[in-house]
């Protein structure tokens, strides 16, 4: 690929928004056939390790999904914010989007420099859920970083936890996705108007 084809695509927010939905169709799939799969659920009651590691890996691809979206907003509303730079031997070489935060996986941060909580995007009409939504934001940073690809922290005190002002069940519950939903909502919104 040349460089010019390379920054075209880099730049494409649509790309970025494209591939947010297929990794959430990708999480859903996993939660769909594996983890709501009747044998599986019973299975599940003598070994929750499998259970475990299925969830973490829908996690991920929440993730990633979520961390490709907003990159698309950066690209999308702010293509200063996308730094590359020209290697020695002169291919094009992607440095972050959005800064320090776009190259460590930080989810609350990366959603902050999009923009996803100001007045132009706002998932949530109430306090408490963009509360819960930066919380989960973080629980997936881990997730994304490390938490559903090895099977330990890289750490002993270098894994997420949660406070007590979120309930375990939202999160390693279903009802993550009432968290998570209206973010790929959004992405897919934004994909309609791009498309137009």
């Amino acid at each position: 690929m040349t460089n010019e084809e390379y920054l075209d695509k880099l730049l494409d927010s649509k790309l970025w928004f494209r591939n947010a939905l297929q990794q959430k169709k990708i999480g859903d799939q996993i939660l769909d056939k594996c983890i709501m799969n009747k044998d599986f659920l019973n299975k599940a009651k003598y070994n929750y390790t499998e259970y475990t590691s299925f969830w973490s890996n829908v996690h991920y691809h929440y993730g990633i999904g979520i961390e490709n979206g907003l990159k698309g907003l950066i690209i999308h509303d702010a293509p200063d914010k996308v730094h590359y730079e020209l290697s020695p031997i002169g291919d094009l070489l992607l440095k972050n989007i959005g800064g320090k935060s776009g190259k460590s996986h930080d989810l609350l941060s990366i959603a902050e420099n999009a923009g996803l909580f100001s007045q132009k995007y706002k998932p949530f009409k109430y306090q408490q859920d963009l509360k819960t939504l930066r919380i989960v934001l973080q629980h997936l940073s881990d997730m994304v970083i490390w938490g559903a690809r090895y099977p330990v922290p890289n750490g002993s005190n270098k894994y997420f936890k949660f406070d007590n002002s979120v309930l375990l069940i939202l999160v390693y519950g279903f009802h993550i996705l009432d968290v998570i939903e209206p973010v790929f909502n959004l992405f897919e919104k934004e994909l309609l108007k791009l498309n137009k």
